[in-house]
């Protein structure tokens, strides 16, 4: 089911819908370097385990809920319940339901970046969808989309009197720290639970699917500042290589957290 358990600190996937498109077409377009990887057929044929068996990638939308102590977190919150492009959210609320958390149960939602499918559920008709929470985000990010853009302001403008932003890395609260990981987004941020000498991260978008972290010369996604968000995952695959940390994103399919292992001369993804 995609559930992680980091010592006394659960993480369990939240599936708000699931996009299917060809490989190639998902890394096409705006947002990532010149010249990168992912646009052509010969680039995925040392990948095919990272798509599905009638050859499409699968792209989850949702987020992941914490449970830490006395805190019930989010991080990310999907879509929301519209369509966009071949972009369909709704699920969220009904899947958080399955186990077993009212939105009035939340206590802390935490936003890795403010791009759409990642705040869908922040707010719903200009109503705060999670009234108890307390919602953080990287005060770069909240500069960045709030005001300048106006469908993450009419999304967003809502909330800022539970809003509680902070910048770069640091301690949000015991057993989950921000690191940031900016290029995506000017605040993207990766989330890392610890508990005791166990660890896990969760990515956002600073890495889409794992692919990005086995060859980095591969492309991102709809990346503000793709050099930035290049050097970013680079540093994070170096970071990640070979130490057994668990890592999953928004993004992977099914939300399942995976280890990036160090080979001679190029890396593995293992699920689990």
């Amino acid at each position: 089911c995609g559930a992680m358990q980091v010592g006394d600190i659960s993480i369990e996937p939240v599936i708000d819908g699931v996009v299917r498109m060809e490989p190639t077409a998902a890394y096409q377009g705006m947002g990532t370097v010149s010249g990168a990887k992912g646009s052509n057929d010969e680039d995925w044929t040392p990948h095919r385990n990272l798509i599905a068996d009638d050859g499409m990638l699968e792209i989850a939308l949702g987020g992941f809920l914490v449970r830490t102590g006395d805190r019930v977190v989010l991080v990310d919150t999907g879509l929301g319940d519209l369509e966009r492009g071949v972009m369909k959210g709704g699920r969220f609320l009904i899947e958080l339901a399955a186990l077993g958390v009212r939105p009035e149960d939340v206590t802390d939602v935490v936003l890795t970046h403010l791009h759409f499918d990642h705040v869908g559920w922040a707010t719903k008709h200009g109503e705060i969808v999670f009234e108890n929470a307390t919602y953080r985000c990287d005060a770069r990010d909240w500069e960045h989309f709030v005001g300048p853009d106006p469908g993450a302001t009419k999304k967003l403008r809502p909330l800022e009197s539970q809003l509680e932003p902070w910048t770069g890395t640091g301690t949000l609260f015991a057993g989950i720290d921000t690191m940031s990981a900016p290029g995506h987004t000017p605040g993207s941020t990766i989330i890392v639970v610890s508990s005791g000498t166990d660890r896990a991260m969760m990515l956002g978008d600073v890495v889409h699917c794992p692919v990005e972290l086995l060859d980095d010369e591969w492309g991102g996604m709809g990346d503000v500042d793709p050099d930035l968000a290049k050097r970013t995952r680079v540093a994070l695959a170096r970071e990640l290589e070979g130490t057994d940390t668990p890592v999953a994103a928004t993004h992977f399919p099914g939300m399942r957290f995976g280890r990036l292992l160090a080979g001679s001369g190029k890396r593995s993804w293992v699920i689990g």
